[in-house]
């Protein structure tokens, strides 16, 4: 007996250790859960957290951004918000990789290539799931045949303006780099520019832009919507480094979602004129037909239209020649939408 009882107590110190390590793992599995239940939820940083969005000056498309910063929506879902101007989506998706921006809105294009070659960004929502632009031409071409030997407007080389611009030609029977020679010229307000002095001949515009092409006296051939079903002419991105953070994007995606809902009730169309008025810098008249064009390609909670991001796809790998898969989920991440 006397035996028994020392060996009794020598096991208790092991026994007492092995029920306390349960215990603390059992703890700290329901701290872990408890903590990722809470990040799957948070909807807004604790805190005012600063976050910079590049736009693209002069054009509508972010009208339910500019919407958001004049209504104090930002600030709402604990966001400090700093738009920053640039010429041209290239120059956004440039500065989102490098941590510059924390979100942009870009032609779905541009953000395709730069995944295939192994950027860190996902695509989380949309601005406009409808092609904006419209194929304008110089004033002696009455059909698509008539730009044969002719030159074509782009950005640059591989971003969004570029396909498309090549999807049309082909669309219409014409060659790019044969029948039609395609011209780097810029960002829009450069290639209506291009397409008034005479260095081009064709080019795709956006409003506000193109109601400036009609004015100077250029020719709208086609609405690309008539053509292209499915598309997002402005899709919402950021860095993987954001979403570490998710309840920053979910914030962002929030406030985009609430403006939206503000843009489209047309109690609120004379507010929101007043204030696309005062963000791009153009008339009554040229901000209001612009919106009125716009509006009706403004998503609800800026979903994305995924046949049109398939169709992006597609169109990068034929221009492209990029060969290997690209799955949406690499691609597109639609967790973030607002409940």
């Amino acid at each position: 007996m006397h035996n028994r009882r020392i060996i009794n107590r020598s096991k208790l110190p092991l026994v007492m250790l092995l029920v306390c390590l349960l215990a603390v793992g059992c703890s700290s599995t329901k701290t872990t859960k408890s903590n990722e239940s809470a990040g799957q939820t948070k909807q807004k940083p604790d805190t005012l957290t600063t976050v910079k969005v590049s736009t693209v000056s002069n054009t509508i498309d972010f009208i339910p951004w500019y919407v958001a910063q004049s209504k104090g929506i930002f600030e709402k879902y604990n966001l400090k918000v700093e738009f920053v101007s640039v010429d041209g989506g290239v120059v956004a998706l440039r500065g989102l990789q490098t941590g510059d921006f924390q979100f942009i809105a870009s032609l779905p294009e541009s953000i395709v290539t730069a995944v295939s070659g192994g950027a860190n960004i996902k695509i989380i929502g949309s601005l406009s799931s409808k092609t904006l632009f419209s194929v304008f031409v110089s004033p002696e071409i009455n059909k698509p045949e008539d730009l044969k030997g002719k030159a074509a407007g782009i950005l640059q080389p591989g971003n969004g303006v570029d396909i498309l611009m090549r999807w049309w030609l082909k669309k219409h029977g014409l060659e790019p780099d044969k029948d039609v020679r395609i011209v780097s010229s810029g960002a829009t307000p450069a290639r209506l520019a291009a397409l008034k002095n005479g260095q081009v001949q064709v080019t795709l515009l956006q409003p506000p832009n193109d109601l400036n092409g009609e004015k100077a006296g250029m020719k709208r051939l086609a609405n690309l919507s008539d053509e292209l079903k499915d598309y997002n002419q402005d899709v919402i991105a950021t860095n993987g480094n954001v979403l570490k953070k998710p309840e920053v994007a979910r914030a962002f995606m929030a406030a985009t979602a609430e403006a939206i809902q503000f843009v489209k009730d047309p109690a609120n169309y004379k507010e929101v004129v007043e204030i696309g008025m005062k963000s791009i810098g153009t008339d009554e008249e040229i901000t209001t037909k612009s919106f009125i064009y716009t509006a009706k390609a403004i998503p609800d909670k800026g979903k994305l239209n995924i046949e049109g991001i398939k169709w992006a796809i597609d169109a990068v790998k034929e221009v492209s020649g990029i060969n290997e898969e690209l799955p949406l989920n690499k691609l597109v991440d639609e967790n973030f939408y607002a409940k």
